[in-house]
């Protein structure tokens, strides 16, 4: 695989800075770091993932990655004869950095390793101060608690334009944000939005959702090239009227425990949240669904009543206490280096 170019679009102004080939580039907070890579492949139709990373080569341990980022690519089908792509990853310069010198970048195509594998040494350097986020807003949704499992996390972080009003509407981005996942078969866990109120003129932003996967198929109403979850929070965020500039994301899988706290938060349940989650509770133990109208008829505290059941019924006892809770409530430069190396490829991993 080949390096052919790397490109940074800078935050502000917004447009794209030719650097020499050979040179450095030099980056600051909110940039977006394109690296662009190009590869011969042989082989079925498939996806397959591009990964990038900044970071420090070290003595023994190897490569320190810092900031990574990664994007699904398409293969194209060639059962005889190499053919020839260009694809690229975007990596968002954050605070998780630290200002300095002579950083290193590297790439690779993680299903077809270590033949993909690539990197330039001192070629990055970082400069200007880290922004310092405050947390604004900490949503735990129903299902943190219910739900053990794989999940997917997404962090973006954007800039609003100066006229968005300052105040954040936290409760309507919840609801607004469960309301998109829920419409496309998901279920939200957890969101966490930090602000950095440093610059002038400008607002950053860095939102973290965690969510249960959405698989292919859930697309519908949103635009072709924009992932799922992305898509959500542009959606959620248009809800209360902020209008992004730019914008960088990164999307990641985990494994999830369901988190404790039951018997501090349940009592402040509203009857809809109390419904929603037993409905919740039921399918994910996929036990039969108690009709709407069984609940409407009942009260808050026999729907109290009515989820530790489900509890003692589903979760080991040892357990219980810690079950079911609730607290609800860029720019982009140009540098063409690298070594090239073109390789076939088996079928691509389903």
């Amino acid at each position: 695989m080949n390096v052919i170019g790397i490109e940074v679009i800078k935050r502000n102004p917004g447009v794209a800075i030719g650097v020499v080939a050979g040179e450095k580039i030099e980056l600051t907070y909110g940039d977006t770091l394109r690296v662009n890579v190009s590869f011969d492949y042989r082989g079925l139709a498939g996806s397959a993932t591009l990964y990038g990373s900044i970071g420090q080569r070290k003595p023994v341990i190897g490569f320190d990655e810092i900031l990574d980022s990664e994007v699904s690519i398409d293969l194209p089908e060639s059962r005889d004869d190499f053919i020839h792509c260009e694809r690229s990853v975007d990596i968002g310069i954050t605070s998780d950095i630290s200002p300095g010198t002579d950083y290193d970048i590297e790439a690779k195509i993680e299903e077809y390793m270590p033949e993909t594998l690539v990197g330039i040494d001192n070629v990055i350097d970082i400069v200007g101060i880290p922004p310092t986020y405050e947390l604004i807003q900490h949503t735990i949704y129903p299902y943190a608690y219910i739900y053990d499992g794989d999940v997917e996390v997404t962090t973006a972080t954007f800039k609003s334009d100066p006229f968005t009003p300052a105040a954040w509407l936290a409760d309507k981005f919840a609801s607004k944000l469960e309301e998109e996942v829920r419409a496309r078969g998901g279920r939200p866990i957890e969101v966490k939005v930090y602000v950095d109120t440093t610059p002038l003129f400008w607002t950053d932003f860095r939102i973290e959702v965690v969510g249960t996967p959405l698989g292919a198929g859930v697309a519908s109403g949103i635009a072709v090239g924009i992932p799922i979850w992305l898509a959500i929070i542009l959606v959620a965020l248009a809800a209360i009227a902020v209008i992004l500039v730019t914008y960088h994301f990164i999307i990641k899988p985990l494994t999830l425990e369901h988190k404790p706290g039951l018997h501090e938060v349940k009592p402040g349940w509203g009857k809809e949240t109390l419904m929603l989650t037993i409905h919740d509770s039921e399918e994910y133990w996929e036990r039969p669904l108690t009709p709407a109208e069984t609940l409407e008829g009942m009260s808050e505290a026999e729907l109290r009543d009515y989820l530790d059941q489900i509890a003692e019924e589903e979760v080991p006892l040892k357990a219980v206490v810690s079950w079911l809770p609730l607290a609800i409530i860029g720019g982009v430069a140009v540098l063409g280096v690298g070594a090239t190396m073109a390789f076939a490829m088996a079928k691509p991993k389903e």
